[in-house]
């Protein structure tokens, strides 16, 4: 008389499934997004993150740049 675990449970009841990464919804394991709109909201979430990234590079570059000019314009430490 042994019981099932909650998760043996579960997946006797649902099936093999998997869970969208944009909005949680269940769905066959064979897809990466439950909607066309899920998987736009991704690819346009990791655009901005690309961006988001380029944009803090080019900042720390030029803070680098000014930092070595003002070392050489005013002596240095």
């Amino acid at each position: 008389m042994s019981q099932a675990s909650w998760k043996d449970q579960i997946k006797k009841k649902w099936g093999p499934h998997s869970h969208c990464p944009i909005c949680g919804k269940a769905m066959p394991t064979d897809k990466q997004f439950c909607s066309q709109t899920c998987r736009d909201n991704y690819h346009n979430i990791n655009k901005k993150k690309k961006k988001k990234g380029k944009v803090q590079m080019i900042f720390m570059f030029g803070m680098m740049a000014v930092l070595f000019v003002f070392m050489f314009v005013f002596g240095g430490i």
